[in-house]
């Protein structure tokens, strides 16, 4: 199974698993995640989230209850998984700025989200392919992505 997901595909899904597919359509391809988070991000009671996380592939998938509990973002955190053609986990913020400047991603933005703690955390954002690079301590650790929005709210589902 793990190979059929092997390619990060932006605005689409992962491999054979498509943004827009149910919990059922997810649940029948990958069978039951290894843990289950339910939250919102308002006090709104329609802004739920479930976060399903499958530790033995390393992916965390998210579904939106405002979007008819269809699944929304991917996040990976293994160097198994490939961005055309490219192992990205592990690199150093380095040499990601060097591999995302060889790929066709559109400008993109770097933000130092450290905090207080002295966390050093920065993400790399390629807008126009809706992906996010997450950099901890100067080391790629997770990529995540969503479908392709045509405007603020609305959502260009993958066919």
């Amino acid at each position: 199974m793990k190979k059929a997901l092997k390619e990060i595909k932006p605005g689409y899904g992962l491999g054979s698993l498509k943004f827009g597919m149910t919990r059922d359509e997810v649940k029948s391809l990958l069978g039951n995640p290894s843990f289950i988070d339910k939250y919102s991000h308002s006090d709104s009671a329609k802004d739920l989230t479930e976060s399903w996380q499958y530790d033995d592939l390393l992916l965390s998938l998210s579904f939106d209850e405002e979007e008819d509990w269809k699944l929304i973002m991917i996040s990976v955190n293994d160097d198994f998984y490939e961005l055309e053609g490219e192992n990205l986990i592990g690199l150093t913020e380095e040499m990601l700025i060097e591999q995302l400047d060889e790929m066709n991603l559109g400008e993109w933005s770097l933000e130092d989200c450290s905090d207080d703690d002295n966390e050093d955390q920065k993400v790399i954002e390629a807008e126009d392919k809706s992906i996010n690079f997450w950099i901890n301590d100067g080391i790629l650790d997770e990529i995540q992505w969503t479908p392709f929005f045509i405007d603020d709210d609305t959502i260009e589902w993958p066919e």
